[in-house]
């Protein structure tokens, strides 16, 4: 299926009931290998997390061998891989196959040959973007959905290139843009929870939460921020509206039985900035299931939470 041949469901402006969640049965095949494979990399990216956070925390850190905080690394890195291998197997176009693979591949690669960073800083960013953005056409009529889906893949490719760039010497003084940047297109994410008033109120538990955080602790927040997501030089406003999105559209989709878009939220939400290659790799599986996988046309029923309309 391609852009050029198929009008893509999610431009229209057609009203679309919600079904609620339902059993993990009624889930499509490849919507529910993904996000249960998504659901694993949460699990090892937030132990990875919480490891580097005990093992900095600026008072009493927890002693942890290098080999472990290491293994921990691998793991989550082989987790995301795994499940950004099983979207590229599940989805039929060849834009979406070949984008996510590049990416894989060379993502991987400046771990075991360091000598290959700025091929790899390409390579992912060409392949996300020829993923998020490749599939997506001319749309015959403009609509909400269509400009939504557009500006906030852009969004993550400009994250992924800033970021990269930045990080690995290509470009100086685009580390903080890049930052910048990123948690304004998670924020965006948000968008997807429009209409639900569980998901608006969970959001603004969110904003509360971070604020009485870094109200409380000033720099225990920061540093914090700065070790386990790479985030710095981003004003806390935006902090805020990058968690309070996240969350908004981890509960929408569980909400309404779309799964990859609750995934796809939460491991946008971990991730933070992508300053380094499994960061990356993990930003791009996030963008992938939200928008690729969850918004992709066709889907069907709770795995996705669509019935042919984007939320």
């Amino acid at each position: 299926m391609t852009a050029e041949s198929t009008t893509d469901a999610h431009e229209t402006d057609v009203g679309v009931a919600y079904p609620p969640a339902e059993s993990i049965t009624g889930l499509d095949a490849p919507g529910f290998t993904t996000a249960v494979l998504g659901v694993v990399a949460i699990a090892f990216v937030a132990i990875e997390r919480a490891v580097t956070v005990l093992a900095n925390v600026p008072f009493d850190p927890l002693v942890i061998p290098p080999s472990v905080r290491a293994a921990t690394g691998v793991l989550a890195l082989v987790a995301v891989g795994s499940a950004l291998l099983a979207a590229t197997v599940a989805d039929g176009r060849a834009t979406v196959r070949v984008g996510l693979l590049f990416a894989v591949v060379f993502g991987a690669l400046p771990l075991v040959a360091p000598g290959t960073t700025l091929v790899a800083a390409v390579a992912v960013t060409g392949g996300g973007a020829l993923a998020l953005l490749g599939t997506l056409g001319v749309p015959a009529v403009w609509t909400y959905r269509g400009v939504r889906r557009r500006v906030v893949a852009v969004g993550f490719v400009a994250a992924l290139a800033l970021t990269l760039a930045g990080a690995t010497g290509l470009v100086d003084g685009l580390r903080n843009s890049g930052a910048f940047v990123t948690l304004a297109a998670v924020a965006a994410v948000g968008t997807h929870s429009a209409g639900s008033r569980l998901a608006a109120g969970a959001g603004l538990l969110a904003v509360g939460a971070v604020a009485v955080a870094s109200a409380a602790s000033p720099f225990a927040f920061g540093s914090s921020l700065l070790v386990a997501f790479a985030v710095t030089g981003v004003p806390s406003p935006l902090i805020a509206l990058a968690v309070a999105g996240a969350v908004a559209a981890a509960v929408a989709g569980l909400h309404r039985g779309g799964y990859t878009l609750a995934v796809g939220a939460v491991l946008l939400l971990l991730v933070g900035v992508p300053a380094t290659f499994p960061r990356a790799l993990t930003l791009l599986l996030g963008a992938t299931l939200v928008l690729v996988v969850h918004d992709s046309p066709g889907t069907r029923g709770p795995g996705t939470g669509t019935t042919g309309g984007s939320t």
